[in-house]
């Protein structure tokens, strides 16, 4: 489905959720020191659009090029456990990644993986609350105008 969204107008984008994780070294052996591995992140907020904007930044070590920044699922509670909604999204370094998912019929959390070669993170999740209808919705709110006069 086509949809018609202003993602540029800055208003219509809600910071959710931001955290900062700080590297945190375990241990040094010999000249080798060793981070403590970031676990998934599961930011305790309920999401109840279909877009989101997530941004991801780490430190990238000296002479190393990283694009991959992890993973975005989607989940919902349920009386059987959790229910992932939609597949994995990938997660791409210093981008403001847009994650949209038109399958949505409840509220929903996130859980974001980290790369395990990352030893700090900065995320920042978005909700995207300008309006979002598709196409076909468009034109029949047009056409429900032109037959029923209001």
């Amino acid at each position: 489905m086509t949809r018609s969204l202003d993602l540029s107008t800055e208003s219509n984008w809600q910071l959710m959720y931001s955290v900062s994780i700080p590297v945190t070294p375990i241990a040094t052996i010999g000249s080798k020191t060793y981070y403590a591995q970031i676990t998934p992140i599961r930011p305790g907020v309920i999401l109840d659009k279909p877009i989101l904007g997530i941004t991801i930044n780490t430190s990238v070590p000296t002479g190393k090029q990283w694009s991959y920044a992890g993973s975005l699922s989607r989940f919902t509670n349920s009386p059987l456990g959790e229910i992932y909604i939609d597949e994995r999204k990938p997660l791409f370094l210093g981008r403001f990644n847009l994650a949209i998912s038109d399958n949505l019929s409840n509220n929903y959390q996130l859980q974001i993986n980290i790369p395990k070669w990352f030893i700090s993170c900065n995320l920042g999740i978005y909700q995207y609350e300008g309006e979002s209808r598709t196409i076909e919705q468009q034109e029949l709110d047009v056409i429900k105008a032109a037959v029923i006069p209001g």
